[in-house]
């Protein structure tokens, strides 16, 4: 009989291991998932801001009155020249957030598509950006809707993953500052 007791305790003893190292093996794994989300996140992120820098940098270059370069500003995107690359042909740049409708094909329902265009040609679409503002300042650093009176900007991005994990999106926010030489 005490053996019986023995095999039994052995094998709810077993058991219990067993799936403590299910759970541990589940839980790495999703850990895992959600570390490679947000890496990828970050990643796109990292490249949209880096192309953004750039080119928001460049307002007003070459253009002969700099403080006309913002052609359109508004909270969810700009409208711009400049010449970005730098061949002596002004471009036009535009930065637009879509609606959420456009971002087919993900599973994020706030996923929206930042659309930049250059002379009119969608040059790129990232996904994965639920939010996108810009505010617009003078000199003073009092922010502005004219314009003709900016001097500087700031913009902000709320990227999520495209996907959950465990119901959650791995989510990273960039809010940037640029001061455009140009417009000084």
């Amino acid at each position: 009989m005490s053996t019986m007791l023995d095999m039994l305790g052995s094998f709810i003893i077993g058991g219990l291991l067993l799936i403590m190292i299910l759970s541990y093996n589940t839980n790495f794994a999703n850990m895992t998932l959600e570390d490679q989300f947000e890496l990828s996140v970050q990643e796109n992120m990292v490249l949209l801001v880096e192309e953004m820098d750039f080119n928001f940098r460049k307002i007003g270059y070459g253009v002969a009155n700099p403080w006309l370069s913002i052609v359109n500003g508004d909270t969810s995107g700009i409208t711009f020249r400049a010449d970005v690359d730098n061949d002596g042909v002004i471009d036009v740049v535009n930065y637009q957030l879509s609606t959420t409708d456009a971002a087919i094909g993900t599973e994020n329902p706030n996923d929206s598509i930042l659309y930049s265009t250059l002379n009119g040609v969608t040059i790129g679409g990232t996904f994965g950006v639920t939010d996108f503002q810009v505010r617009y300042y003078d000199a003073g650093g009092n922010q502005v809707t004219d314009m003709t009176l900016v001097r500087y900007l700031e913009y902000e991005m709320t990227f999520e993953s495209i996907m959950p994990v465990n119901s959650v999106y791995a989510r990273s926010v960039w809010t940037g500052t640029v001061y455009p030489r140009n417009l000084f």
